[in-house]
């Protein structure tokens, strides 16, 4: 067996090439930019208002108050989508909309509530100060400014402010494809309203299919295989022809004469990486390579599957997805005592709980057993205990967070 560090390690130094696509901005949401961007025109693309009133020349209204109003000629209108044509001359204004480009000779916007009009003459009641309500070309960001860096995620703000700027196509890093092999012939539908007494339900394939898409992955293919060297090695065969980047098979990687996942796996080609981590749960984690395509041989028992997922595929997947994975830790009192008498790397799930102004309590969940999904739905995340670690209650701890 393997430290938690040292697979770590070997999964970080063998994660495929990240592929890099170039698509339509309206099928852009929730990708990552593979470059940066730049600002291909400024912001905003020419000088307007920012209120409705009139645009006028500041020296014509200086002093201007209710009691000793300026009056100016009103000359026509700048409207959004429709400037006003030529030149204001001085004593002239014109009216302008919200969002209008500022006719030439005009420096000042004057609001609807400051003025008050006499059919085509304007009576200026207060006087403004220079550019007031102006929003000036290029005041935002100018052309070349970098508006995103790479590895943003494209989102509905970041759409708008490209699509602001006319980008119609944005580079980014495609979705890792991702395909599941469920392994175990006493494998069940999760929906069968009925099935034999010596089988059970699959939980793994829509577990793994959710944890995948969560962390960036495209599930491309989803398969239950019976525990059988041939249908084993032809599923995982499939799997890596249909050119996925991750293959996740979960069962069939321990010691028993029907875990074949390992020596199907070799036999197609794939390069053992490592087999067995000093870690519980999650002990006979199988990991190899062949050519661009990582494949992770999880343990059948769900919470064990889930667990080996969190620590090693999920910051694989975010990595091909271009994301930053920043792992989320909350420091916080151990409510009774943690240790570790094994001579494995305990990954123990915990419940928090929070109050005000203190750091949470951190309880150690009673259902620790590789099977007990319940277990995992109530915890908020998990403590690390290496072996022989004794943690007394009072003491701080850093939680990982589910």
């Amino acid at each position: 067996m393997i430290s938690i560090e040292e697979a770590l390690h070997i999964v970080e130094a063998n994660i495929p090439e990240r592929r890099v696509v170039d698509i339509d901005l309206r099928e852009a949401q929730g990708l990552h930019l593979a470059q940066d961007i730049r600002a291909p025109e400024s912001s905003p693309r020419y000088t307007g208002s920012s209120m409705d009133g009139y645009a006028l020349r500041f020296a014509d209204c200086r002093g201007a108050s209710a009691d000793n109003p300026v009056f100016l000629k009103i000359v026509g209108e700048s409207q959004a989508g429709i400037p006003f044509v030529g030149e204001v001359n001085a004593g002239c204004a014109t009216r302008i909309s919200t969002g209008a480009m500022l006719p030439v000779g005009c420096d000042t916007v004057l609001r609807v509530e400051d003025s008050r009009e006499d059919g085509d003459r304007l009576a200026v009641l207060y006087a403004p100060t220079l550019s007031q309500d102006v929003r000036l070309a290029g005041e935002e960001f100018a052309v070349g400014e970098v508006l995103l860096r790479q590895g943003a995620a494209l989102q509905a703000r970041e759409l708008a402010l490209l699509a602001a700027v006319g980008v119609g196509r944005v580079t980014v890093f495609a979705m890792p494809r991702v395909a599941i092999l469920v392994t175990g012939t006493e494998l069940a539908r999760h929906d069968e309203a009925v099935i034999q007494p010596h089988q059970i339900r699959d939980s793994n394939s829509l577990m793994l299919a959710a944890a995948a898409r969560q962390s960036g992955g495209e599930v491309i293919a989803r398969e239950r295989v019976a525990d059988s060297p041939d249908a084993t090695r032809a599923a995982i065969a499939q799997a890596n022809a249909a050119g996925v980047e991750i293959i996740l098979c979960s069962g069939g990687v321990s010691v028993g004469r029907h875990d074949h996942v390992k020596e199907a796996a070799l036999a197609e080609g794939f390069s053992q990486l490592f087999w067995k981590v000093r870690q519980k749960p999650g002990k006979p984690l199988f990991v190899c390579r062949k050519n661009n395509t990582l494949l992770f041989g999880l343990p059948g028992n769900p919470v064990s599957a889930y667990m080996c997922f969190c620590k090693y595929v999920a910051p694989a997947l975010a990595h091909l997805a271009g994301r930053r994975r920043d792992e989320r830790l909350v420091t916080g009192v151990a409510d009774g005592r943690f240790t570790n008498d094994d001579n494995r790397t305990h990954l123990t799930r915990v419940r928090l709980t929070w109050r005000e102004s203190q750091p949470p309590l951190v309880s150690q969940l009673d259902r620790q057993g590789a099977h007990m999904l319940t277990g995992l739905v109530m915890a908020d995340g998990f403590v690390t205990l290496e072996p022989g670690c004794e943690i007394a209650s009072g003491a701080m701890l850093e939680v990982h967070l589910l």
